[in-house]
């Protein structure tokens, strides 16, 4: 409810505009503070097309999604086995290892 409550007033906010990234609005920002700024470093590639962004972000995703479902699989899988292999506890007070378990 919340993320469609936000996405819903930022487009009622201005549904004309145009998005741009945080780099370019930072870049901006700093230019207007500081005067004499230039970027450290430029972007390897330059500008890409839309489809090769959105494929990018998407293989990005994917990858990222892949390995936090490892990471939890693993996890999960060995607390399983740890349980699985687990020694037994003691029985009830009283009771000696013959009388517990039988044919």
């Amino acid at each position: 409810m919340i993320a469609v409550g936000s996405m819903w007033y930022g487009y009622a906010q201005d549904a004309d505009a145009e998005f741009s990234g945080a780099d370019g609005q930072a870049e901006e920002v700093i230019g207007a503070i500081e005067e004499g700024y230039e970027p450290w470093f430029s972007p390897l590639v330059g500008e890409l097309p839309g489809e090769v962004e959105s494929g990018l972000f998407a293989l990005q995703a994917g990858i990222g999604g892949i390995a936090l479902g490892a990471a939890v699989g693993w996890y999960a899988g060995r607390a399983r086995g740890r349980r699985e292999t687990a020694p037994a506890g003691p029985g009830p007070v009283g009771e000696s290892e013959g009388d517990r378990g039988g044919h």
